[in-house]
């Protein structure tokens, strides 16, 4: 791979603040392009000067699905950045619940929170942008009826956007390949998560380079090349150096 077609995922870098030298640091790797996170949570303005400023571009952002119910501040934001995919991760957040709680909903639920997702999808499309959903591991746990509520989220709507992550899908029990197959014509990013051990891949402690855990990338990769993702983003929960992250990780894309 080439550096140029590889993304950072912002969050990965959170914890490392100020944005100013994290941005420097990713312009010294060769890096171009890097996915933004809860995009409410910045100024726009310091943002695109950061971009500006340090040669980057951002194609892609997760918005929280709450961010839907001010959608025209939210698409100005968007569009002020040169966002081209806004991606929404989760369902709607519960006060007072961890994370993973955001996800135990059953099969009336999922289709429920579909359902609201699609309505939004002309909007973002009169606008000249996509709407995609980003997958944990969660939405790859059977439903009693046999569904997943990773199909029960796509199938609702063509015309939503898929940004696969290979690493939670795998953590989910899931083959990626055959969701890769699936939905090829609908994915248009997907982030690269490893980890260690094929044991307690919940735990962000079992994260690591891209590369220096068990998944076998070389042939993910290869089957990703045959759809339409435009976004490949490398992404780790919580890493204690994520410098020594971003140099592990691409010192081995850059090999395949």
């Amino acid at each position: 791979m080439n550096k140029k077609d590889i993304s950072f995922q912002l969050y990965t870098a959170r914890k490392f603040q100020p944005y100013k030298e994290i941005f420097e640091y990713i312009e010294s790797t060769g890096i171009k392009n890097i996915e933004l996170f809860a995009l409410t949570d910045f100024d726009q303005n310091e943002l695109k000067d950061l971009l500006q400023q340090h040669n980057l571009i951002t194609m892609s952002a997760h918005i929280s699905f709450e961010s839907l119910e001010t959608l025209e501040d939210t698409i100005k934001k968007i569009k002020f950045l040169n966002i081209k995919h806004a991606i929404i991760p989760a369902p709607k957040a519960k006060n007072g619940k961890d994370f993973e709680e955001f996800f135990n909903l059953n099969e009336s639920e999922w289709i429920d929170f579909a359902k609201q997702l699609s309505n939004h999808i002309k909007i973002f499309q009169d606008n000249g942008l996509t709407l995609g959903y980003h997958n944990h591991s969660f939405e790859f746990i059977q439903l009693p009826s046999g569904k997943y509520p990773m199909e029960l989220i796509l199938d609702q709507d063509e015309n939503l956007k898929f940004e696969i992550d290979l690493g939670w899908s795998i953590a989910g029990k899931a083959n990626p390949i055959k969701w890769i197959e699936k939905y090829k014509n609908r994915i248009i990013a997907c982030h690269l998560k490893d980890f260690y051990s094929s044991d307690d891949m919940l735990k962000h402690s079992n994260q690591s380079s891209i590369g220096e855990g068990f998944i076998n990338w070389k042939e993910l990769l290869n089957k990703i090349s045959t759809t339409k993702c435009e976004v490949i983003a490398i992404e780790h929960d919580d890493p204690k150096d994520y410098k020594e992250y971003i140099n592990k990780s691409l010192d081995f894309l850059t090999k395949i």
